[in-house]
């Protein structure tokens, strides 16, 4: 079976907002409805499990209910207290839900406009490395800094991506890499990747959308409203 996790337990202390970000409404539509919306569309996904901030729950779920979302293949959660640990509840209830023979792709709410082309890649690539991740590359140059102040090394552009989301991965494979971490790994830890590569496992690049941009500040939601509006035009 094929799940999609929503990492939608953050509080978005940066968009400086009385209510988290991915309530807040691009062109009239909550961010974790069009989240949501995006990964039922998909013919790949079977289920959809969602971490929330358990203070946020009940509103959550009564604005999925406002919005007529298919909540049948919603699965609600917990989050956990850092992001990784969102990822291992994620992981824990598709256990619960169907076994360990499934696979779990896990995207951030906060980046509504991801493709179907991505989530599909996602599946498709998966057949040839242990996890994929979607990543762009980078359209800037990019220094090393390691005192923050002073530039220390210039990378070749060539080599560097922008790490976006989904990730996708067998969830076995997950539990099994993630129940041999100390808890120093695990407190280091903010997604898959890096814990795969650490591990010594193949980690595969999906190509990414600039699209696929992640709503973190006003600036963002502001030029979201800006790419709809400009949508509906055309």
């Amino acid at each position: 079976m094929n799940y999609a996790g929503i990492l939608a337990g953050g509080i978005g202390s940066r968009m400086e907002s009385k209510i988290p970000k991915q309530f807040l409404k691009i062109a009239g539509i909550p961010i974790i409805v069009r989240t949501i919306n995006a990964f039922l569309s998909s013919k790949y996904i079977d289920k959809v499990i969602l971490a929330m901030n358990p203070q946020w729950m009940d509103y959550g779920v009564n604005l999925l209910k406002e919005y007529d979302v298919d909540t049948s293949k919603i699965i609600i959660i917990s989050g956990g207290t850092t992001r990784f640990l969102s990822m291992v509840n994620i992981v824990d209830a598709c256990i619960s839900d169907s076994g360990e023979d499934n696979y779990l792709c896990i995207h951030d709410c906060a980046r509504p406009f991801v493709s179907q082309k991505i989530i599909a890649d996602n599946f498709n690539l998966l057949k040839d490395y242990d996890m994929v991740t979607t990543s762009i590359p980078t359209i800037d140059t990019v220094i090393i800094a390691e005192d923050g102040k002073e530039s220390t090394c210039v990378p070749e552009r060539s080599t560097i991506f922008c790490d976006q989301g989904p990730q996708t991965f067998n969830v076995k494979q997950f539990k099994d890499i993630q129940n041999t971490l100390t808890q120093a790994e695990t407190d280091a830890y903010m997604e898959a990747g890096r814990m795969y590569l650490e591990k010594g496992y193949h980690v595969g690049i999906v190509e990414g959308d600039r699209m696929n941009f992640k709503i973190t500040t006003e600036f963002d939601l502001t030029f979201a409203e800006l790419l709809l509006g400009n949508t509906k035009q055309n």
